[in-house]
């Protein structure tokens, strides 16, 4: 019979199945045989299932003991002989459960695995929040940059335009009232030359700085709209390259914000400036489709076409100018896309989502 039990030397109760909590390694287990005849010859064996793989010969010791038992579940068995060799192989038994700490139980790994993923998404969207934060920087510098380069533009445009333009006219007019005098024998023939060279070379001068003031500040897209301001751009550069140029466009004055037409007017004039200048394309078309939900710009052409290496390594043919214009595009809150196939010509488009930009 099993008389008692203790877990670190505090007494436990043997009337049912013995637990012991987590961090009390140390077990007692009294047991004993009724025996009031030579009870000094009683033997005893021992076996603790899940532990001890055969019987532990205990002599006349009634007590057993275990140091530092593993978590887990165990049946402890005793059995008793008399002298003559005769066991009771019955015995008795007590079950014992070892308890596992908190931090060896299944919920507390995965309360762990819980706050290991908690904080993997922590520093996540902290990263997230960062990368969005300095693209958000990068943005408003990248704005607030061609919103200062165009302003700039803008006042040169029309200094080129209402001062130097009129000082040149100025200089025009006074060389043709000279010549005019002339009829008046006020020159002579070597005068009159000067003068007809330089009432031309006056009007040459006025025609570049009328060029350079619209490549710096198209005045059709102050006056008449975006729409137009690109009709009359695609209109030029048919006219000074001898390309072909066709046109699909919608009325896109009202889709983007005043302040940021300049941008897609620019991605066009970029366009057309590179396939003039590298494709050597004999026709072209540009389409610019509105939507309620986004404004598509496509420009395609049948020149030489290039490949992506060409794109990566060339940059008087791809570099700044395709750089430039997806930023642009980004800044419209759009996507900008090249494709281009050697001898099969080019194609860029770009995509804006109605009330883009007004997102970044």
């Amino acid at each position: 019979m099993i008389e008692s039990s203790r877990v670190d030397n505090v007494a436990q109760s043997v009337g049912g199945p013995l637990r012991i909590p987590p961090g009390r390694p140390d077990v007692e287990i009294s047991y004993t045989a009724p025996n009031f005849i030579n009870a000094a010859q009683t033997h005893f064996k021992y076996r603790l299932e899940n532990l001890d793989t055969d019987w532990v010969e205990a002599g006349g010791r009634r007590t057993a003991y275990y140091s530092h038992l593993p978590p887990g579940d165990y049946v402890f068995h005793v059995i008793a002989g008399n002298n003559d060799g005769a066991w009771n192989m019955q015995g008795q038994t007590l079950a014992i459960t070892v308890l596992e700490p908190f931090y060896r139980s299944w919920w507390f790994d995965t309360l762990m695995l819980v706050a290991l993923g908690g904080l993997v998404a922590i520093a996540w969207r902290y990263r997230v929040a960062q990368l969005e934060q300095a693209q958000a920087v990068q943005q408003a510098f990248s704005r607030q940059l061609i919103a200062s380069q165009e302003a700039e533009r803008k006042r040169i445009a029309a200094e080129m335009h209402d001062s130097l333009g009129q000082r040149l006219a100025v200089i025009k007019n006074l060389a043709l009232l000279l010549l005019r005098s002339k009829k008046n024998a006020a020159l002579d023939e070597a005068d009159a030359q000067t003068m007809a060279e330089i009432s031309d070379e006056a009007l040459s001068a006025i025609e570049e700085t009328r060029v350079i003031s619209y490549n710096l500040r198209p005045f059709q897209l102050d006056r008449l709209g975006l729409t137009k301001a690109i009709e009359a751009m695609i209109h030029m550069a048919g006219t000074a390259s001898g390309i072909r140029l066709t046109t699909e466009l919608d009325n896109i004055d009202d889709f983007l914000p005043e302040d940021l037409r300049i941008n897609f007017y620019r991605i066009v004039q970029e366009s057309l400036g590179n396939m003039m200048k590298h494709a050597q394309a004999t026709a072209a078309n540009v389409r610019a489709k509105s939507s309620p939900e986004n404004l598509t710009l496509t420009i395609e052409d049948n020149g030489n076409g290039f490949t992506q290496v060409e794109r990566s390594t060339h940059t008087s043919r791809s570099g700044f100018g395709m750089t430039g214009m997806a930023e642009r595009a980004r800044l419209l809150g759009g996507e900008f896309k090249v494709r281009s196939t050697l001898g099969r010509g080019t194609t860029i488009v770009v995509e804006i989502p109605r009330g883009g930009s007004s997102r970044l």
